[in-house]
């Protein structure tokens, strides 16, 4: 591979400089990335770690107090005076103010409870139709000696202890009844602490556990705690990873027993009764549900997975194994949470490192432009060569001699070639150079579209001309019609006299050569005419141009000898095409197609037929077009709306013509004639329908008409 000098040498600096410093970054990146990942799973262990310790404290803490009071002497528990209990019960809830309620159940169905109403942030419980300004509830349940009823009381006591009077506070009836409750009956059953499932406290609409122990000094009696998790949601807010982070906490079942968003917690929280833990499957929560997913299936800790463009961290583990609680921790974080800082510093270091890199660039740059400006301007000197452009260009010194030098070499292959293409055609040697292969004799077969030219009466008109004057007014008019091809494609494939040959679609492949030559014909007559009408101005002779054209598969290539070549084309469509233009005489016609060129145009173009012919040294007919122009308005040769009309009235009176109906041609020609008496087409359609007329042609007749002239 080769490269421009300048280029190679800052593309290697570039290179360099950008490889060494995107390794550098790389590295650097990749160790602090994973040096950020490090910390973030250690922060998320920690955090899984503090929850365990804050559920163990909690759920410890209510064991605690359920033992302290189960611990009491037996004096303390005297069902018929329980003002001694309902002091120890009130003093057991300031020493512990997460803990809700305690209360002791009696084999006789007593029920004794303290009621915290202030949380542990200083927030108000609301429950039970409270006072508002209450801190501590007391509610005493006895059953009436002698019936199945059961009495129940409530009072209620301010921050500051006293008493507060509720005039609608009265005894009333409740259906409440101690001993058949699932804490109650777990604590003699086990006959030690345990402590109850999570489940929602309906009278605090949240969730939470009761830790309850039996009194061995008082048997068939059982202390109760009930302990709101409402400090775990608090908490797991704010031991989440990261600014996206979260947290959830929850049982084997998938009931959510800590989340940072307490509401979503309850399953149903608008329901009166009854409610229900949410599932974690619930939680419109994508990072959760896939964790979970995961852990579900797998017995590690840590866990990384994607979630649209975005890539997380989790965290799984079992908290507070101990005191019969069995709940599960996840932790979730987002890892751009810990990279984006990182990300950040990397983008500033490499912003720094582009000014220095852009800086160290531009001068890079100024010393190659210094070192390659000269090849390079040679190059494109070369480049305009190839391409066949030689118009001459300004000299340049160098400041090296070889250079010059070699400037000086090119300007004089300019000048040779300059010379050289006034005799061969430019596109022939500007792909032979761009080629880059040896010329040699031989051809290829290939459809080619090829034009023939002839001035009428040259030789007559030369006689009464000095020399001098032919030379320059056939100089002008090549100079024309070589234009009028070049520009549209075609090829000069020499001069023949006053004649011209043209080849489309050869050297150069021309996908369109047929429409091509069709507008380079109409380019080529409609110049010629006009440099009659200045020869007519000036006094000199007007040479008035006939064309044909033809397509057909040709021999095109290099022909002659080794040392003497000439590249042209052979074939019988070469010598059909020169036979076409000689019929233009025939029919006083300007440009004559064949039925192939006809067929192989565009609809942009109008033709109308002329005859059959079979012209002198062909054996197969050919139907002969007239090419009048072209059909679209904005077009250079638009015809005219006229001329489109009789040339589909010429059309329809050929067609009689073909079909022996010599008399409803003649009616449609004469009309014709009279509106063109100049149509040497009509007129020659006319001429030979008048003679059929008078000496109708054998049955054998096809409308054939051959000649035995050019």
């Amino acid at each position: 591979m080769h490269l421009p000098l300048r280029i190679s040498l800052t593309t290697a600096f570039v290179a360099f400089t950008a490889c060494a410093i995107t390794i550098v970054a790389s590295l650097n990146f990749a160790e602090s990335k994973d040096g950020f990942l490090k910390s973030a799973k250690i922060l998320m262990s920690q955090s899984a770690s503090t929850a365990e310790a804050e559920v163990d404290r909690l759920i410890n803490r209510a064991f605690l107090s359920a033992e302290a009071v189960a611990s009491l002497p037996v004096s303390v528990f005297n069902v018929h005076d329980t003002h001694i209990l309902e002091g120890v019960l009130s003093s057991n809830l300031r020493n512990a103010n997460e803990i809700y309620g305690v209360y002791v159940g009696y084999p006789d169905g007593s029920f004794v409870q303290a009621i915290n109403y202030i949380a542990p942030d200083g927030s108000r419980h609301s429950s039970m139709n409270s006072p508002e300004n209450a801190a501590i509830g007391w509610r005493i349940i006895k059953p009436v000696a002698g019936s199945g009823d059961r009495l129940e009381t409530w009072r209620f006591f301010d921050s500051k202890g006293i008493e507060i009077h509720d005039p609608e506070n009265k005894v009333k009836i409740t259906k409440y009844d101690p001993r058949v409750r699932p804490w109650y009956i777990a604590a003699l059953k086990k006959d030690q602490a345990t402590a109850s499932d999570a489940y929602v406290f309906e009278s605090l609409r949240q969730p939470g556990v009761t830790v309850s122990t039996p009194i061995q000094n008082v048997p068939g009696a059982v202390v109760g705690v009930d302990l709101p998790l409402t400090a775990l949601a608090h908490m797991t807010a704010r031991i989440k990873s990261g600014a996206n982070g979260t947290v959830v906490i929850y049982k084997d079942d998938g009931a959510i027993i800590a989340y940072p968003d307490y509401r979503k917690i309850l399953k149903n929280p608008e329901a009166k009764t009854s409610l229900e833990l949410a599932n974690v499957d619930m939680i419109d929560d994508a990072r959760l549900k896939t964790a979970k997913k995961i852990f579900d299936h797998t017995d590690k800790s840590e866990a990384t997975f994607t979630i649209g463009d975005e890539d997380y961290l989790a965290f799984f583990k079992t908290v507070a194994q101990s005191n019969e609680v069995n709940w599960k921790f996840i932790s979730v974080a987002a890892v751009s949470d810990y990279t984006e800082s990182l990300y950040s510093t990397l983008y500033h270091t490499l912003m720094i490192t582009a000014v220095i890199m852009a800086f160290t660039i531009l001068c890079v740059t100024a010393l190659a432009e210094w070192i390659a400006t000269p090849i390079l301007r040679l190059r494109k000197m070369a480049d305009k060569i190839t391409e066949m452009n030689l118009s001459p260009e300004k000299q340049n010194d160098s400041l090296f001699i070889e250079i010059n030098s070699l400037q000086e070499s090119m300007e004089r292959m300019r000048s040779a070639l300059n010379v050289f293409i006034r005799y061969v055609p430019r596109e022939l040697v500007r792909d032979q150079l761009l080629s880059g292969q040896p010329v040699e004799i031989g051809g290829t077969r290939r459809e080619v579209t090829l034009l023939f030219t002839d001035i009428e009466g040259f030789t007559g008109m030369t006689e009464k001309m000095t020399p001098e004057e032919v030379m320059t007014q056939t100089s002008e008019y090549f100079e024309q019609l070589t234009f009028a091809i070049q520009v549209n494609r075609g090829t000069i494939d020499k001069f023949i006299g006053d004649a011209i040959m043209a080849i489309w679609n050869a050297p150069a492949d021309d996908p369109l050569h047929v429409d091509n030559a069709c507008r380079g014909t109409l380019t080529a007559y409609s110049l010629s005419e006009e440099l009659n009408k200045e020869l007519v101005q000036q006094g000199a002779h007007a040479m008035r141009t006939r064309f044909g054209l033809h397509t057909g598969e040709a021999l095109v290539g290099n022909m002659g000898a080794r040392d003497r070549m000439q590249y042209t084309c052979l074939g019988a469509c070469v010598n059909l095409a020169s036979r076409i233009e000689g019929l233009n005489k025939q029919y006083g016609t300007n440009i004559l197609v064949s039925d192939t060129v006809r067929r192989k145009a565009s609809r942009d173009f109008v033709f109308r037929r002329v005859d059959i012919v079979e012209a002198k040294g062909t054996s197969l007919p050919v139907t002969l077009f007239e090419l009048m122009g072209e059909r679209q308005e904005d077009t250079a040769f638009f015809v005219g709306r006229d001329v489109l009309k009789s040339a589909s009235k010429y059309e329809e009176a050929f067609d009689f013509y073909l079909h022996r109906d010599f008399a409803h041609a003649m009616a449609i020609l004469d009309v014709l004639a009279a509106e063109s008496p100049e149509d040497g087409v009509v007129s020659s359609l006319r001429k030979r329908c008048r003679h059929y007329l008078d000496s109708p042609p054998p049955a054998s007749w096809n409308g054939v008409t051959a000649f035995a002239v050019k």
